[in-house]
């Protein structure tokens, strides 16, 4: 304003010094040529005012001009784009700079709606990918989190400290400090129950002047089961078609010579010996039927038909089917669940009697503890046995893999197919005490509020 206000003082006194010595020459003229005192007088009053007028009218007239522009200008700098100053059709130089600032403020208003959308763009996608992406800071703190990273993670947000997990995560990410951008590295991972192998693919940006580190963390785990779970399916598939193109003649030809045997009345002895092969061929054709039906499961599993499920409820219906009295629930009270319940009774069934079966391996009597928890972010259900513990854990999700005599291999495969088509995570863990604890985490969106 005090730049202005010297401009334009400057302008009139310009305006004044080219008008007040004609004023004073034409008065005097008048003077030397004797005119009338008051004609004189009266001359100079009328000249007087119109100088006065006309200054006063050129001050406000700038000032108002230069007023229009400076609030056009502190607009832009506080990011108001919406105002506009008039213009003239007339042309002339003010005019160009008027039409200069509102071509500016268009554009600015231009670019500013295309950063809004392309942040917004850019945060939509952040949100829904399956990358878990976290910013951490020269002094090792979370500075962001997408969903996927705190889902995955299991990061919670806590404005006065930082959670257990969030420490163990960090201590595991100490290695990233001596990472320059660019670089990728496979790491293992592990948070409570849940561990796995992780890629981490390391950038560098700048904020305020401060430099940080942004991770991108993908689940090779998770992509490695999906991919193992489709082999597997397909090769369920083929061996199925294979196998059942075998049985069926066998059974039927097994079938058709007994019917001729007895219709020929051969010898007792020679009759004998082809109907016990004959039904011998018989059985093991429907044993393998039997066989290839049971893993044709893992290739069959249909899509969770989710309903609300009282959690004690299944529970107690599960462990009717055993020993009651071996089987502890720890946790009082009750929830909703939003899951299938016949796939998840089938979890149920197949943990518990793996419990059972690890305790009675292990020479003892003790029972199966099930107790739940409700966190920030995921539900947790335990079934823990006090057997012997988990003695191979490498090939515990292996398919067809089992350390039982007459166990199929699919059963904890299957289990983990059917948590993870509700969108959670199963894993088995030794306790420190002896015994076995399977873990359930279900995401909150699956609790019915």
């Amino acid at each position: 304003m005090r730049r202005h206000q010297i401009f334009e003082a400057g302008l009139i006194q310009l305006l004044l010094l080219a008008w007040v010595p004609l004023l004073l020459l034409l008065l005097w003229v008048m003077a030397y040529a004797r005119i009338s005192i008051w004609l004189i007088l009266l001359t100079g009053l009328i000249g007087s005012l119109i100088i006065l007028y006309s200054s006063y009218f050129i001050y406000q007239k700038i000032s108002y001009q230069f007023r229009s522009i400076s609030n056009l200008l502190e607009a832009l700098i506080q990011g108001d784009y919406s105002l506009r100053a008039r213009s003239h059709k007339q042309g002339g130089a003010f005019n160009e700079v008027v039409e200069a600032i509102n071509g500016l403020a268009q554009r600015l208003s231009h670019e500013r709606w295309q950063s809004v959308e392309s942040q917004l763009l850019l945060r939509t996608i952040i949100d829904h990918i399956d990358v878990a992406i976290v910013a951490l800071t020269q002094t090792n703190e979370i500075r962001f989190a997408n969903p996927a990273a705190m889902q995955l993670l299991q990061i919670e947000q806590s404005h006065n400290q930082q959670s257990h997990s969030q420490q163990a995560l960090l201590q595991q990410l100490e290695f990233v400090r001596e990472l320059t951008s660019g670089c990728q590295q496979v790491v293992e991972l592990s948070l409570g129950y849940r561990q796995g192998r992780f890629t981490v693919y390391v950038e560098e940006f700048r904020e305020a002047g401060q430099q940080h580190k942004l991770l991108f963390i993908t689940d090779i785990g998770h992509l490695l089961r999906s991919e193992e779970r489709k082999a597997w399916q397909s090769l369920v598939r083929v061996i199925s078609h294979e196998i059942n193109n075998s049985l069926s003649p066998i059974a039927s030809i097994s079938q058709t010579l007994k019917r001729l045997l007895e219709r020929q009345g051969d010898s007792e002895t020679i009759s004998a010996s082809l109907h016990e092969g004959l039904d011998i061929i018989g059985e093991r054709a429907i044993g393998l039927s039997q066989f290839v039906d049971s893993y044709k499961q893992l290739a069959r599993l249909p899509e969770p038909v989710v309903q609300p499920v009282s959690l004690r409820t299944l529970i107690e219906k599960v462990a009717a089917l055993f020993n009651r009295a071996s089987i502890v629930i720890e946790t009082q009270g009750d929830l909703l669940l939003q899951l299938d319940p016949v796939q998840f009774e089938q979890v149920l069934i197949n943990l518990i009697k793996n419990g059972l079966e690890a305790n009675a391996l292990g020479n003892s009597d003790g029972l199966i503890q099930i107790h739940w928890a409700l966190g920030r972010q995921f539900f947790t259900l335990n079934i823990c046995d006090q057997g012997s513990g988990i003695s191979n854990p490498d090939n515990l999700f292996v398919p067809f893999y089992s350390t039982k005599k007459q166990g199929s291999g699919i059963g904890l495969v299957l289990c983990r197919q059917i948590i993870e088509a509700h969108q959670g995570y199963l894993s088995l863990k030794n306790r420190p005490g002896g015994g076995c604890c399977a873990c359930i985490e279900l995401p909150l969106m699956a609790i019915n509020k």
